[in-house]
Parts: C-alpha cells; structure tokens; sequence
C-alpha cells in the first residue's frame, strides 16, 4: 500500500479539510483529493464522505485512520533502525489539551519540542467537551497523547497521573454558608451551582457523587473555563466545586470541604491502551516533567 496515500489520507482525517490538509503536506488541493480517492479505489471502500461544506469520515475510514497511522509510524521506525543514531526525528504528532490548563506549561512545552524535532508535524487541539471529547478522538486515533482529567478508570485508555485535585464548594462571603468549615452534599442539593458543560472530568465527578448519594442539583450556568468559575460565584451567581488550591485566589469567595464524600480527580496524560506509542509521542512525553510545574490552581 502507497505511502504517501496513506498519509493523504490520514491528514485529510486530521484536518477533516482538504485545503488545510494539503498545506499541510506542502500540496495541491487537487492532487491530495485524487490520492484519497486513489487509495478509497484501492481499497474498495469509501473513507471520506465529502460535502461543499464538510468532510467527514465514514465508519469504514474510522476504522482504518488507527490502522493507517500505525502503518505510518511502523514505517517510520523501520528507517530509523538503519538511521544514523543522530538523524532528525520526523512523523507527525497530536495532541489534546484544555483551555485552562496551568499545571503544564503546554505552549512552553511545545515549543521545546518543536526546537529539538523541527521536522515532526505537532497539532495541539481544544475539545469543547473537555475531557470525554479528547478519549473519543484517542481511541479513535485522531489524537496520540491528551491531558485529561481522568476521574474512573477506563480501560481503553492507558493514564499517566501528573497531579491530583481534591475538590471543595466554594461560596461567595456573604453566602449564609461562609461562616462554615465542611458542609454535606445535601444542604447543597438546593443551591445553584455554576459548572462546567457535560463530559469535563470535574463535572463527572461531582454528578457521580450526587448521583451516590441520591440528590439532584440545579445548574444555572455552565463554563468550559474553570478559570472564570470563581468570579461567577464571588457576585452570587451560584456555588461550585472546584480544586482547593484555588483557596488562594484573590476574590471574595470561600472554600468549604465537603463532610460526606471524597470529591477529586487527577490530571493525567493520556493514552490509547493497546496502541504503541509513536517515536515523537515517547519524545514528547520525556519532556512532560520538564514542564510541569505544581502551581495554586488548575
């Protein structure tokens, strides 16, 4: 099977865009779009469903991008066995990331990945669904290592636990709840809570602990940067579970500990269990500690 099909073809479903594809591979719209469908011809199946205004892979060609990745990257590490011990380190790279993340200096992190392997193509995306969106893209292959909370374990993927964050309620000064040290989950049950959207490894958390306990809770706003929470509660919008160590920050909000659950969730890079690490996926990850950093908050 022709290299360079498959890595048409495998960009096309990263980029999920043809234009930006081909510049990505230095190449003409045109030429990349007959690669692709050469290789659908080979194949005798239809990977790309193409519209005028999107591209989206079909079941077939989500099932192969994992197969042709890992294609790719066996090819590229069997040049490497009769490479030089010093040859540059080429491939592409994908990672997931989150908006607020601090305790990972990612764009520092990054950048000294890009200094020490210039020819390895490295994308870092943003998931609007947090932490359930970038383990649908791992196991689907779109993405080769992620930093998610990862709250449950799940098998399909394989964690590398960075930090860990113990959760508190956090109410506004003048809430009648500020005077207190622990308050229980069912004097919250009334309360409106501020959080962030479905699928965010924190949400998953707090809903499990509810759930546990047999208590619903009345969200009124959800933000995907948890950064913001703190100043939505400090103007008495609502409460919200976050990391104690954002105790610190310098708004008028209090931090209560929870009396009768165990609320936390650990940041991790993440994995897909059962699929080898690429070369540039074990360089990137050797440069991790490097970059972490503990921090006050998130």
């Amino acid at each position: 099977m022709d290299e360079r099909r498959l890595r048409s073809f495998v960009t096309v479903a990263e980029e999920l865009h043809f234009t930006r594809a081909a510049q990505r591979l230095y190449a003409t719209q045109s030429t990349v779009s007959a690669t692709v469908r050469a290789l659908e011809q080979e194949l005798g199946v239809a990977l790309l469903t193409r519209t005028t205004r999107a591209v989206r892979l079909t079941d077939a060609g989500t099932a192969f991008l994992p197969e042709a990745r890992a294609a790719l990257e066996a090819l590229d590490r069997a040049r490497a066995s009769v490479e030089p011990p010093d040859s540059a380190l080429r491939g592409s790279l994908a990672i997931g990331t989150l908006s607020s993340l601090t305790t990972v200096d990612v764009p520092a992190l990054t950048g000294d990945f890009h200094r020490r392997y210039p020819q390895v193509r490295l994308r870092a995306d943003i998931s609007p669904r947090g932490a359930a969106g970038h383990a649908e893209r791992l196991k689907a292959g779109l993405l080769d290592l992620a930093f998610i909370g990862i709250g449950e374990h799940d098998r399909d993927l394989d964690a590398r636990p960075l930090r860990e964050f113990p959760l508190a309620v956090f109410v506004a000064q003048a809430h009648p709840l500020a005077g207190r040290e622990s308050v229980r989950l069912a004097e919250l049950a009334d309360e409106p809570f501020i959080e962030q959207p479905l699928g965010f490894a924190q949400r998953t958390v707090v809903d499990a602990a509810f759930a546990a306990h047999r208590l619903q809770r009345r969200i009124t706003v959800e933000v995907p940067d948890v950064a913001t929470v703190p100043a939505y509660v400090a103007h008495g919008v609502g409460v919200a579970f976050l990391p104690r160590a954002m105790a610190s920050i310098d708004l008028p909000v209090t931090a209560l500990r929870v009396a009768d659950a165990d609320l936390r969730w650990t940041l991790s890079v993440v994995s897909a269990h059962g699929r080898p690490l690429s070369r540039a996926a074990e360089a990137f990850l050797r440069l991790v500690p490097a970059h972490t950093r503990p921090g006050p908050f998130f």
